[in-house]
């Protein structure tokens, strides 16, 4: 058995803390996940990182000996509790905040500028929790997510493929996925039974639509993947309630065919498309 689990049990048994299934609560106990975590992050002396769902601590220990301040967001308030009772609590370059991740308003929490974000984030929120940092995407230069490897799968599939979606084509328009790292249920206590990967998104500039073609292509997104079975002929029609050939001609003078499904679709192709349809709504 590894320190670091030895350490875990022992920290729960010691604060009589029961991990909560619906929290997600299975805590990371290898060195080596941790070891590929913080070289994903390559935290120096100058960097401010958030990090999203601390558990225990141990990889908020790794990052404050590194980076010059880190704020961790956690949302269990007997976890804040032995946070703050632990040696880390004298860290002065540690911020602990006690709340849930959709609702803090992080704006105003963090600085102004461009920081680095590490997460675990449980299967049930993150899918929202993806969204609301895309939103907030300016404020961070990458991500560094644990997040179950279906969803990994999706944020990574290219058109074309099963996984490929509407989370999919949301990933490209904020960043793009430069590392991938697996990881086992071995790696957590309590063992998951779910495996789980690693990904480290490096943010554009700017998204790649602007934030007056948001509302178009958001509903153009949510439309071709409404029914995955149906053409792309058939889901706008619905959702734009145009003639059926109207929706045809505007396909065709994108260089799309109106047969073709919603998930062959590049993201280039898609802001193009929303692009044409918003012009025509102008």
């Amino acid at each position: 058995m590894t320190s670091l689990y030895r350490e875990a049990r022992a920290a729960l048994k010691e604060s009589d803390f029961r991990p909560k299934k619906r929290l997600g609560q299975n805590f990371l106990v290898h060195e080596g996940v941790l070891d590929s975590i913080m070289r994903l992050v390559e935290a120096t002396a100058e960097d401010e990182i958030l990090e999203i769902g601390p558990g225990l601590g141990s990889l908020t220990r790794r990052l404050l000996e590194r980076a010059r301040r880190v704020w961790a967001v956690e949302v269990d308030p007997k976890l804040i509790a032995n946070l703050r009772q632990g040696i880390l609590s004298s860290n002065p370059a540690l911020e602990l905040i006690e709340g849930d991740i959709l609702e803090l308003p992080l704006e105003t929490i963090l600085p102004p500028r461009r920081i680095k974000l590490v997460a675990n984030l449980p299967y049930s929120i993150s899918t929202p929790v993806l969204f609301r940092l895309f939103e907030l995407s300016e404020r961070f230069s990458f991500l560094v997510l644990m997040v179950q490897r279906e969803v990994a799968e999706r944020m990574a599939s290219a058109p074309g493929t099963k996984s490929y979606g509407a989370l999919s084509v949301w990933c490209r328009i904020y960043g793009r996925i430069a590392a991938k790292v697996r990881v086992a249920p071995e790696a957590f206590f309590p063992r998951p039974k779910v495996r789980s990967m690693v990904l480290k998104i490096e943010l554009h500039p700017s998204p790649l639509v602007t934030p007056e073609e948001l509302p178009v292509f958001r509903g153009l997104v949510r439309a071709a993947f409404g029914q995955r079975r149906k053409t792309l002929q058939n889901n706008l029609t619905a959702w734009l309630k145009w003639p059926r050939d109207e929706v045809d001609r505007v396909l065709r003078e994108q260089g799309i065919e109106p047969r073709r499904r919603g998930e062959t679709l590049s993201v280039d192709e898609f802001i193009r498309l929303a692009r044409a349809l918003k012009h025509i709504q102008a």
